[in-house]
């Protein structure tokens, strides 16, 4: 017997995605009468509802509110609210491949794994984009990880997006709303907890659009790096050095800043020189990474020189900031078992 599918996709203002996005979940190869999408509106002001209405003439997508408005809320309002055997997470900002929900049950029955989820790969369509997705694929930037790099078939540590059985979401409880983002990595560290394994299939496709600018970017950085922050609190056992070296790079440039202007202060020659030198070498290192690009990219690879910052100082200030947060106050959810 086929498997039954619910797609769940929480939505918040996607006018410029939303198309292309329902139409990849429309038009998979799966059979139709297998397989519903749900959205959850978590108060579009934009234009997304006014598309989804144009390109879904036969109203296969159902959209229920969420009036509280995160991606974790709209999940704990949508799974209680679907009917699949197997619950196929997707974002908001990404669209599928037709062969996706196939591959996800392929992959399933091939191996008896009750989580899957394909790596990300980027849509680089702007001139923007394409710098970014060079920063985002590099461990120079906020260090590469394996759902974005693997290509071939592994277990991994947490998964973007992903398809769950059903029971493995039922025994491991809602998605915690106090996790305004990176929701994905407190639910896989539970799932992982609860027995289960996550593994990641290349043949599972799906692109992601990255944010469009550089306030957008600074924007969704600093709120990850808090977030994660949090998530750490929550699961000591995940962290790894990594997570905390961008704070320690804003540490070392803030101290280095304030070094390089101590002369004013009298200070002896050779502290405002060291500043000024690790400030330098922190400049030629993302210009040189910058220029390293454009055979790659075109002139725009220079962006990166705006890029980079965006994403160290980022999610470095982000993550700062959730290391001083006071704990969650628990887990803000209803159960998301029907």
């Amino acid at each position: 017997m086929t498997p039954f599918i619910s797609i769940v996709v929480p939505i918040l203002n996607e006018e410029a995605c939303i198309e292309r996005l329902a139409r990849s979940l429309l038009d998979q190869d799966y059979p139709h009468d297998r397989y519903e999408i749900l959205m959850a509106d978590g108060g579009c002001t934009d234009r997304t509802l006014e598309i989804l209405r144009a390109v879904d003439a036969q109203h296969r997508i159902r959209v229920i509110p969420n009036p509280r408005r995160t991606a974790p809320a709209a999940l704990n309002e949508l799974i209680p609210a679907s009917r699949g055997e197997i619950i196929t997470r997707v974002d908001g900002h990404s669209f599928l491949a037709p062969d996706y929900l196939r591959r996800v049950v392929e992959v399933m029955e091939e191996t008896g794994e009750s989580v899957v989820g394909g790596p990300v790969r980027m849509e680089a369509d702007t001139p923007f984009r394409k710098a970014l997705v060079e920063a985002l694929y590099s461990p120079i930037a906020v260090g590469s990880v394996p759902y974005r790099t693997l290509r071939t078939r592994a277990f991994v540590g947490s998964l973007q997006t992903g398809s769950f059985r059903r029971d493995v979401l039922e025994k491991v409880g809602p998605w915690d709303e106090s996790l305004a983002v990176v929701e994905d990595l407190d639910m896989n560290t539970r799932i992982i907890e609860s027995g289960h394994r996550l593994l990641l299939d290349p043949s599972i496709r799906f692109w992601y659009l990255p944010r469009p600018g550089l306030r957008a970017l600074w924007r969704q950085i600093t709120q990850v790096g808090r977030v994660k922050a949090r998530i750490l609190k929550k699961h000591p056992r995940i962290f790894r050095t990594k997570y905390v070296l961008p704070s320690v790079f804003v540490i070392t440039m803030a101290l280095s800043a304030a070094a390089a202007a101590s002369s004013v202060l009298g200070a002896p020659t050779i502290v405002p020189a060291a500043g000024g030198a690790v400030l330098s070498a922190y400049a030629l290192v993302v210009l040189a990474f910058a220029v390293s690009r454009i055979p790659r990219v075109g002139i725009h690879a220079l962006r990166l020189v705006a890029i980079l910052p965006v994403l160290h100082f980022g999610y470095g200030i982000g993550f700062l900031r959730g290391a001083l947060d006071p704990p969650p106050a628990g887990l803000k959810a209803r159960a998301s078992t029907p």
